[in-house]
């Protein structure tokens, strides 16, 4: 944890005892998101911080701001960051009071993201579901991102819940690629494939790995069966098949005869 983290998280904590002692919570989580938004403005922030510039000078920005915007003990808090040169922790500061008061509050944040925008049916589906799961009331935070193809991907604090269409395909592309196709049916084949089973659902699978290779020689086209034989040739080429056994009988008859006469003409010499 940094040193920007671990102060904004004392500060958080201490704001959360006076809240809830004052049993002002609410109101000081709306403050806080407030100062968090003008704080985290890169100009102004630049001025609160500028050395060059007297306090009082800084002090009469920030009321003029926030003064009728928060109740006074926020503006004292806002007015406290800026004198300890600390105004830059404002948004972290808010966010971990964000998270102590979902817990105390028994809200849980979930950050979904889905292919297509959620409509008010799939939104309360999806938040009763993580509800179940977590046991909290959820505050959904919403994100589209067309990559998952389908379905919806959750984080709930630590907690990844990965049910996209993305992930289901690529586990079944790992599955065809190790051979591992015998495990129980979670109709992930069904959604790539769409209802119809014959690939309405827009997905190409493309050439299977491991699978026939289409420029390997078919045996059953008539082709040769081993690498010495050679397959008939066209009339146009030539031919080159192995001599046959008369042909080698012939060739050594004729050397023979060669020899005879050879030695008949030395004897008459």
């Amino acid at each position: 944890m940094s040193g920007k983290t671990a102060t904004a998280r004392h500060y958080a904590e201490a704001v959360f005892e006076i809240g809830v002692e004052a049993e002002k919570l609410d109101q000081w989580r709306d403050d806080l998101h407030r100062i968090a938004e003008y704080y985290g403005n890169h100009r102004l922030l630049f001025v609160l911080r500028e050395p060059k510039i007297a306090f009082q000078r800084k002090e009469a920005i920030v009321r003029d701001l926030l003064g009728s915007q928060v109740q006074p003990e926020a503006l004292n808090l806002a007015l406290l960051l800026v004198e300890r040169d600390i105004a830059d922790i404002a948004p972290a500061l808010s966010k971990q009071f964000d998270a102590r008061y979902n817990d105390y509050k028994g809200v849980a944040v979930a950050q979904v993201t889905t292919a297509i925008p959620l409509d008010d049916t799939l939104r309360a589906q999806i938040a009763s579901q993580l509800a179940q799961i977590t046991g909290k009331r959820i505050q959904l935070e919403e994100r589209v991102d067309p990559a998952i193809l389908g379905g919806a991907i959750a984080r709930v604090g630590d907690t990844l819940i990965d049910g996209s269409l993305k992930r289901r395909f690529n586990l079944l592309r790992t599955q065809i690629a190790s051979g591992a196709l015998g495990g129980p049916d979670d109709g992930t084949l069904a959604a790539i494939l769409g209802p119809d089973g014959g690939g309405s659902g827009g997905f190409d699978l493309g050439p299977l790995p491991g699978g026939p290779d289409a420029s390997a020689p078919d045996a059953s086209a008539g082709g040769p069966s081993s690498a010495t034989d050679m397959a008939p040739r066209s009339n146009t080429s030539a031919h080159m098949a192995p001599k046959t056994q008369s042909s080698a009988s012939q060739t050594g008859g004729g050397n023979g005869r060669r020899n005879d006469r050879q030695n008949n003409k030395r004897r008459r010499r």
